[in-house]
């Protein structure tokens, strides 16, 4: 028997609880359960299960998962990372959630086609309005007042429209400065507040609602699991990278949520459609406890 299986189930002889009542408290299988203190990390879906599964065992018994992982590195289930490289989290956010991408591409087409017809309609203009000045002049040798005002009108509509155009432009301008500040208000809705022990990092949202997506790196294993609090009863557990790469999950009923997070590097967390950006780097910390509370 592996040396950490051992050493949780002294621990949790010693509270006298049998294997179904640590199932009850970290919604585990039993079968998992008797693996991890087998030592028969093979039997559980992935490295990264194994380590979270431990953890949540670990924290049930009253213990501390730091002390421990530190304690019995050697007898943990490593994870194997592969060497793939995929596009950063704020690329593949641009490519995923930026719909102005989209109409650029659809914008300079109907330009040019509106400039073409524009400049049809101005030669088919210009070639009426000479025929009709040289068809006046045959017969009556000048122009009447009505000529005159045919010919001076499309100046003066010609003023006003620049007019209006100066208007127009302005007027666009200051509206793109209100939707800016709009928008750069919304995104404000997610905000960071404190890191505590444990690596847990606080934000808070501004909202009724507390709808989280998960996008995954394919490829790499990781784990993921959502609870009230840190430490406490798992309420639901992620699905595994390899079933979907993007899950989506909602929470308003829930005042604070915490995220236990198995790999960070290879996770890109949104909420409420807006990406959470790590408080720590996941270069430096993998596992790490995002806690989200709502304000609305």
């Amino acid at each position: 028997m592996a040396e950490l299986g051992q050493f949780l189930r002294e621990k949790r002889e010693e509270k006298g609880w049998r294997i179904e009542e640590v199932q009850a408290h970290t919604k585990i299988q039993k079968r998992y359960l008797l693996a991890i203190e087998g030592g028969r990390y093979n039997e559980l879906p992935g490295a990264f299960y194994a380590r979270a599964f431990i953890k949540s065992y670990v924290e049930v018994l009253g213990l501390n998962p730091e002390e421990v992982f530190s304690e019995f590195d050697h007898d943990l289930p490593k994870p194997s990372k592969e060497a793939i490289e995929f596009p950063s989290r704020v690329e593949r956010a641009k490519t995923k959630r930026s719909p102005e991408s989209k109409k650029s591409t659809t914008v300079l087409p109907a330009a040019l086609v509106i400039s073409f017809l524009v400049a049809i309609v101005g030669i088919i203009w210009f070639l009426n309005i000479g025929n009709g000045d040289v068809a006046s002049d045959e017969e009556e040798g000048s122009p009447n007042q009505e000529e005159v005002e045919i010919i001076n009108e499309p100046q003066e509509s010609g003023n006003n429209e620049g007019d209006g155009e100066t208007e127009a432009v302005n007027g666009t301008e200051e509206g793109q400065g209100n939707n800016g500040n709009h928008e750069e208000d919304e995104s404000g809705g997610l905000s960071y507040e404190e890191t505590t022990g444990n690596y847990n990092s606080i934000y808070t949202v501004d909202s009724a609602s507390l709808e989280i997506e998960l996008v995954f790196e394919e490829g790499i294993d990781s784990y993921v699991d959502f609870r009230e609090e840190v430490g406490g009863t798992i309420i639901e557990v992620a699905d595994p990278p390899a079933e979907a790469l993007e899950q989506e999950y909602d929470f308003s009923e829930y005042d604070t949520i915490t995220i236990n997070a198995g790999y960070t590097p290879s996770l890109t967390i949104y909420v409420n459609s807006e990406e959470l950006e790590y408080a720590v780097d996941p270069e430096e910390r993998d596992l790490q406890n995002i806690t989200i509370e709502q304000n609305g």
